[in-house]
């Protein structure tokens, strides 16, 4: 990577580590270097002249945000629940206001209009007014503070030739002390405070800290020269965020963090950030060669016509308009044929999103609309253990079977969930990731979401399950094929069970277009009983306790368990904690062995369809043996598929 503008000479690449990896080596911005940038006229961070080609939707709705009245300053709030509904609360008024300034002044330099530049002048002045120190405090709530901080910059840098030197410094005098809580040591009193970026030398992954660190990046070059903590800001910030901008996956473009996070961070900072900066410092970050395959990550695992996301806080909400502007904001930036496929078939964008007002747009009806010719229908993603295998990637009504066995392990937003599974068909989600993402740390969110049980998974003894919350739940992908008539992926999560277990492999085989088999060898030093887990939206049909149907929205699921120790599949409709507010009700279905073992071997059919496929299996020389489709398929005591 190399900077036009010349400001940082990094060493090594600039894409991200492996989890647990430190800082990458910076070198310190010259001074020269330094001095051009704080000579660099306002605004810094956009091109004017680029927004013209954006004037019509952004004088769209411009009139109407302009005559909003202005926000009342939010309060605090104390107690657990009340808190969490005034932190939300904060948050939704902060983040409002943000977008209205940032778009009135995107307007005023798209369209001229000098009604809009006096309204984006009033919101900007009025919001310098809420107290750093209150509810909008870094202390008290890091991410409305950073919007507000973030928002002050970008009209201080956008419009300053339009403030008196009087406005500039009272936006100056609101923005230094937020920017100084979060360049503060981390403390009890000041618990997100990023220590000037070193933080990340210590501990790469936080994930409200890496968008802090992105934003201040942006806040701090729009700023150098102001004053010196804004000098010492990009010293110290810049090169580190210039670095390794995220710490959630390496080159291949992944994001373990789940695909909630993947949407709210990379499409609300990250991909905004890297636009500032290449105007700012001449710096393309989308040409790392993390950014080049997140287009990838994000249409084999949030494909178009998906019922929801995967894997972590979040999977179960569904944002298609966020996942559409997405799919166009990164192929406005970094077209390939697979982009345009994918931003070509998502539909509902917010055309006044930064990410799209500040990319160069497309005509997005002359962009092809198939799935390029030759395009797997399946990917394995090593730097975050994630598996995806479609029927046919290009087909919205598609059967998808995602699988994941990840280095990053629950830590964060992640779950523990290792060697679970996901299955989707026909726009509609089958077996499912149970539970709901009421707040962060809440007590449904500790003792069941977060919670092995709580996944397509193997858990022990009436549902003890992976270590959570912490890097160390690790699995790994030990093996994936991908051919054109069965793809398997086999992942060994042992190392998640902490030492409660000594084998914990799974086997996939999923056969187009609509049956999978699952194969789980296990293993303790102690006699267990060992469960084999099942999710859904909806009360599922037991057959004699072997066998379940699944039915959502006139689309089937069956489950035939083929081999298994003595047990019964039983089922309910219970959480054990469950989640403030009102949700739907789930259903969870476990196969419990009836005795302890040390030892166990489940082989499950799963049909897509229930079309009832005629199957046999038995074992073979030490090795379980399933005919199916008029293939043999063959596991052996690692857990590893063999097909013929």
């Amino acid at each position: 990577m190399c900077a036009a503008f010349g400001l940082v000479l990094l060493t090594g690449s600039a894409g991200a580590q492996a989890p647990g990896a430190g800082q990458q080596e910076r070198r310190p911005v010259s001074p020269v270097l330094f001095d051009r940038l704080k000579a660099k006229p306002h605004p810094r961070t956009v091109t004017p002249a680029s927004l013209r080609e954006h004037a019509s939707v952004l004088a769209s709705g411009a009139t109407t945000e302009a005559q909003s009245p202005l926000p009342s300053e939010p309060i605090p709030a104390a107690g657990e629940h009340a808190k969490h509904r005034a932190m939300q609360e904060i948050q939704n008024a902060s983040f409002a206001e943000e977008g209205r300034i940032l778009r009135l002044a995107l307007a005023w330099h798209a369209t001229g209009d000098a009604d809009l530049l006096k309204a984006a002048k009033l919101r900007a002045l009025h919001l310098a007014g809420w107290s750093p120190a209150g509810a909008t405090s870094f202390r008290h709530h890091d991410q409305s503070a950073r919007a507000v901080g973030w928002a002050l910059t970008l009209a201080y840098d956008w419009l300053h030739d339009a403030f008196t030197p009087e406005e500039r410094a009272r936006l100056l005098s609101a923005i230094r002390p937020r920017v100084a809580d979060m360049l503060a040591p981390s403390s009890l009193d000041n618990p997100y405070g990023l220590d000037m970026g070193r933080k990340f030398d210590r501990r790469a992954h936080d994930s409200h800290g890496e968008v802090t660190l992105a934003r201040l990046a942006v806040m701090c070059t729009a700023l150098a020269g102001e004053d010196p903590l804004f000098d010492v800001c990009v010293e110290e910030v810049v090169p580190r965020y210039l670095a390794r901008p995220l710490s959630w996956g390496g080159e291949e473009g992944g994001f373990a963090n789940g695909t909630a996070y993947a949407q709210w961070d990379v499409l609300y900072t990250h991909f905004v950030v890297w636009h500032l900066l290449q105007n700012a410092l001449g710096v393309d970050l989308g040409q790392q060669a993390w950014a080049q395959g997140y287009g990838r990550f994000i249409a084999y695992f949030l494909p178009p016509g998906a019922p929801t996301g995967l894997f972590g806080d979040g999977a179960e909400k569904v944002f298609r308009n966020v996942w559409a502007t997405q799919a166009r904001a990164y192929a406005a930036h970094l077209p390939s044929p697979l982009a345009d496929w994918y931003a070509r078939n998502q539909f509902g964008e917010d055309p006044l999103h930064l990410a799209l007002l500040l990319a160069l747009p497309r005509d997005w009806n002359a962009v092809p609309g198939a799935l390029p010719a030759g395009t797997p229908h399946a990917v394995h993603l090593a730097d975050i253990g994630w598996v995806a295998m479609h029927s046919d990637l290009g087909d919205r009504a598609r059967t998808s079977v995602y699988f994941k066995s990840s280095p990053y392990g629950s830590y964060n937003h992640s779950h523990a969930d290792q060697n679970g599974f996901v299955i989707h068909a026909r726009g509609r989600a089958l077996a499912i990731d149970s539970g709901y993402y009421d707040y962060y740390s809440s007590p449904h969110w500790k003792d069941w979401y977060k919670q092995t049980r709580a996944h397509n998974a193997i858990t022990f003894d009436g549902g003890q399950g992976q270590m959570h919350d912490t890097m160390a739940a690790k699995g790994r992908i030990t093996q994936f094929q991908n051919g054109a008539q069965a793809d398997l992926a086999s992942g060994d999560a042992t190392e998640a069970y902490g030492r409660t277990l000594k084998r914990a492999v799974r086997s996939l085989v999923y056969v187009r277009p609509d049956m999978l088999l699952v194969f789980d060898d296990l293993a303790s030093d102690i006699p267990r009983t060992w469960e084999w887990n099942l999710h859904a939206l909806s009360r599922m049909k037991e057959y004699a306790g072997q066998a379940l149907e699944i039915e959502q929205d006139a689309v089937r699921l069956c489950v035939r368990m083929l081999a298994a120790p003595e047990g019964a599949f039983t089922q309910t409709d219970r959480f054990s904690a469950g989640p403030q507010g009102e949700y739907p009700t789930q259903w969870h279905a476990r196969y419990a062995t009836r005795h302890k073992t040390a030892e166990a071997q489940f082989v499950a059919l799963v049909e897509v369809g229930c079309g009832g496929t005629e199957v046999a299996s038995r074992r073979e020389a030490g090795r379980q043996v399933v005919l199916l489709a008029g293939r043999r398929f063959e596991f052996d005591g690692n857990g590893v598929a063999v097909l013929r």
